[in-house]
């Protein structure tokens, strides 16, 4: 096997694997561990090879002298479910459960993210990208794996029109009593916020107005985050966590609140610059 793929896995892992998934159902002459060398690890301009550029691999590099149909054949379900396996027991390779922390109530805890690349214009129909001067094609792969329990619980490919809000809000009902659900701002609109089921950790929408509840007159007062920053700043205090209601819907929830380290606050001012000298430019 390639020794990129070798510290992973065994021949043996994989090819049980790939029994298992159904890739291989008798003897073929392209195993389970070629297979998942020739479409991960085989170039870093993986995405750029055809079919054929494909078969002239394997036949250059494993001698198997394979058609480009019989290859296209390949690309099926029980590939899709193969490569999953794969890359779930990948992970848990790299993962000390011993080490992981029990926390009372949580049965789940599941980290979503996705990724987007372009496609050739030809895709376009299908999987439309953001038009205008950018790719005409272009997909989102949704990933989104159960760091308790190690499973892979979504591996989806998806047109890049699909954002990660309307994966969010389409794939809600999924949501259990006991997750503990960890995703970026761009999954967490004040939506998902109100009908996710299970515990949620995010950052603070910075247009997303916070109220802390005066309990004597039931009033609801909009937080003042430099009067906290101060605050902080005074007491010598880097961290601090109250009970706050967000939006309009006053939904409840715990906020921490940290202060950057000096180093970090400065390295994302000079970003947050340069990010409005780029804007500044393409309006000029």
């Amino acid at each position: 096997m390639d020794e990129i793929i070798s510290p992973y896995f065994t021949q043996e892992e994989l090819e049980i694997l790939s029994r298992e998934s159904g890739f291989v159902k008798r003897t073929s002459k392209l195993s389970g561990s070629i297979f998942l060398e020739l479409i991960i690890f085989n170039s870093e301009q993986l995405k750029k090879q055809s079919l054929n550029d494909l078969t002239t691999t394997l036949s250059n590099k494993y001698q198997i002298d394979i058609t480009k149909q019989s290859l296209n054949e390949r690309f099926n379900k029980y590939a899709v479910t193969f490569v999953q396996m794969a890359l779930e027991k990948m992970l848990n390779s790299q993962i000390d459960r011993d080490k992981l922390f029990e926390i009372e109530g949580v049965n789940r805890i599941l980290l979503k993210d996705s990724v987007c690349f372009q496609l050739d214009e030809s895709f376009a129909d299908k999987y439309p990208g953001s038009g205008g001067s950018a790719s005409k094609a272009a997909v989102r792969i949704q990933f989104e794996y159960d760091l308790l329990n190690g499973k892979i619980n979504d591996l989806s490919l998806n047109p890049y029109t699909r954002q990660d809000a309307t994966d969010s809000l389409e794939t809600i009902d999924l949501t259990q009593e006991g997750d503990l659900i960890i995703r970026d701002l761009a999954y967490m609109s004040i939506n998902v916020l109100k009908k996710i089921k299970g515990m949620f950790i995010c950052r603070l929408k910075s247009q997303l107005s916070a109220y802390e509840l005066n309990e004597e007159t039931g009033e609801y007062i909009l937080i003042d985050f430099k009067s906290i920053y101060k605050e902080l700043r005074s007491k010598q205090m880097n961290k601090l966590e109250k009970v706050v209601y967000l939006g309009k819907d006053k939904i409840k929830v715990r906020l921490f609140i940290y202060l950057l380290p000096e180093e970090e606050y400065a390295r994302r001012i000079r970003k947050a610059k340069k990010r409005m000298q780029a804007k500044q430019k393409v309006n000029n």
